[in-house]
């Protein structure tokens, strides 16, 4: 398990007027010496994916048509999360400034690891497992950059002054060749999942990441024998879904890699998103069981209407009763009152301490393997082998089997399955893009939403502010956090921000 490590790293940047070290402070260059100080530095870049995962929710699922909010006319705190999902973004979104540091601050970690480690004086095997999850790190973090902001700048090496810590925009083709570079290193490097510590990066974690990558790409023929060297390490899908984010389970066969929390320590290491996933209720033990609480600022990334229509058979699908639960009683939302009010059930596991729960967050399942990996197929024209691995995902939730009828037909049947399997696991935005179809089926949810609020959670006589789900091309990017421009004059905007 991965437990929070604070650490600080610093350049050597001084004047010789001030070149002297603080007897409270480590350089960079004594810290790194020991096989304990480069697991600790591991452990330290790992650490900001705590803080991305508690919300990224709000980035990748939020902005879908899978979740939506309940509108709260005495609490407007919170519409810097609801501007994405109302695609009404603003430059300044303190979402979007703190997931683009949180992720530069996995990258320059990884690069101080990555700048020492072959000249450690530690074993190679521990050498190769350190750098492996460096360069794990990196790659996984520019992947994610790249998706929601396009080309950013792109750091390789610790800067070694001032000036080094701005730098232009990078293509998009430069960081995919970056980031698909680190990820084949990263995969000879990294051992099975049997041989490496619970929460850290293995070797079938790079392997589904670079999958990924291709899959992104639309690389299918690269995707399909990537993915496919994932089947022969030993995963599988256990037979119960639920079973499968339970908080004693964690490290189950069917999770390749998941963002490691802790709850019950004094470190603030402990998952958060639950809570906001919660209906808004002044008392949430009711649904929780656990007290002392006070009222939690929930009902965001509510189940859709559109997302409970779509499943195929809530009774059979045992996805549906594992994943949404639902409440009836009074609101403390002023014009709303709970009536068979659907939340995310999927998170809401035993837990001590309120606010803050044991439940990790999953990046990577089995599941997600096989239905890529039938992705890629059906888009080379393999639809009979791709069938048999949506089959297997199908079977395991109750469903019965499909047959393959045609390579659109069958696009479409991946899709749904993904948005059923994968529901409020931050899946749905990128797999609209990638299937070609994110403009319009937000137009189309957006258009409902405006002509029906009350049924979209909004209390009587409200609805979407003027200008919302005026989706386009554009907003398949999110804007670079105004901030940053500032600070970088090298930065560009990206275009309809």
């Amino acid at each position: 398990m991965i437990i929070l490590v604070v650490m600080m790293f610093f350049l050597n940047s001084c004047n010789e007027f001030l070149d002297i070290t603080p007897e409270t402070s480590v350089t960079s260059d004594e810290f790194f010496v020991t096989l304990k100080d480069y697991e600790q530095a591991v452990i330290g870049a790992y650490e900001p994916l705590q803080s991305i995962y508690n919300m990224d929710w709000i980035l990748n699922e939020l902005v879908s048509d899978n979740t939506y909010f309940v509108f709260n006319v005495g609490q407007r705190g919170p519409k810097p999360m609801e501007d994405f999902a109302t695609f009404t973004l603003e430059t300044n979104n303190v979402h979007l400034s703190n997931q683009w540091t949180w992720y530069y601050r996995v990258i320059s970690r990884a690069n101080q690891i990555l700048a020492r480690i072959d000249d450690a004086q530690i074993s190679e095997s521990d050498k190769e497992n350190i750098k492996g999850q460096a360069l794990f790190l990196r790659g996984f973090s520019y992947f994610e950059l790249v998706k929601k902001f396009g080309g950013v700048p792109l750091f390789t090496n610790v800067p070694e002054a001032y000036s080094g810590a701005f730098l232009p925009r990078s293509s998009t083709d430069e960081l995919y060749i970056q980031i698909i570079s680190d990820l084949n290193l990263a995969k000879d490097l990294l051992p099975l999942k049997n041989n490496q510590t619970l929460g850290k990066a293995n070797l079938g974690a790079a392997y589904t990441l670079l999958g990924t990558v291709y899959l992104t790409q639309r690389k299918w023929n690269e995707a399909e024998t990537t993915l496919k060297e994932v089947l022969n390490m030993g995963y599988s899908l256990l037979p119960s879904y639920g079973d499968i984010f339970m908080p004693s389970n964690k490290g189950n066969d069917e999770m390749i890699f998941e963002i490691s929390y802790l709850d019950g320590t004094p470190f603030n290491v402990g998952s958060t998103f639950l809570y906001s996933f919660l209906p808004t209720l002044p008392d949430p033990s009711i649904i929780t069981g656990v007290s002392p609480a006070s009222q939690n600022s929930g009902s965001f990334n509510v189940p859709t209407p559109d997302l409970l229509l779509a499943y195929e058979d809530k009774v059979l699908d045992q996805r549906f009763s594992a994943s949404i639960g639902f409440h009836t009683g009074p609101s403390p939302v002023v014009g709303f009152t709970y009536n068979n009010f659907p939340y995310i059930k999927k998170y809401l596991q035993p837990h001590a301490r309120y606010g803050e729960t044991n439940n990790n967050w999953p990046i990577f399942r089995f599941s997600d393997v096989l239905l890529m990996l039938a992705e890629s197929l059906n888009e080379q024209g393999k639809g009979s082998e791709a069938v048999q691995y949506l089959n297997l995902v199908r079977s395991r939730a109750g469903l019965s089997n499909i047959l393959y009828i045609s390579q659109v037909g069958m696009k479409e049947s991946i899709l749904n399955e993904r948005r059923i399997e994968f529901a409020f696991e931050n899946k749905r935005w990128q797999d609209l893009i990638r299937a070609g179809k994110a403009v319009s089926v937000m137009n189309e949810f957006g258009q409902k939403v405006i002509n029906n609020p009350v049924n979209y959670y909004y209390p009587q006589n409200t609805g979407p502010l003027s200008g919302s789900f005026s989706v386009s091309e554009s907003n398949l990017i999110y804007p670079i956090p105004i901030r940053d421009i500032i600070v970088n004059p090298d930065l560009v905007q990206n275009p309809g921000y």
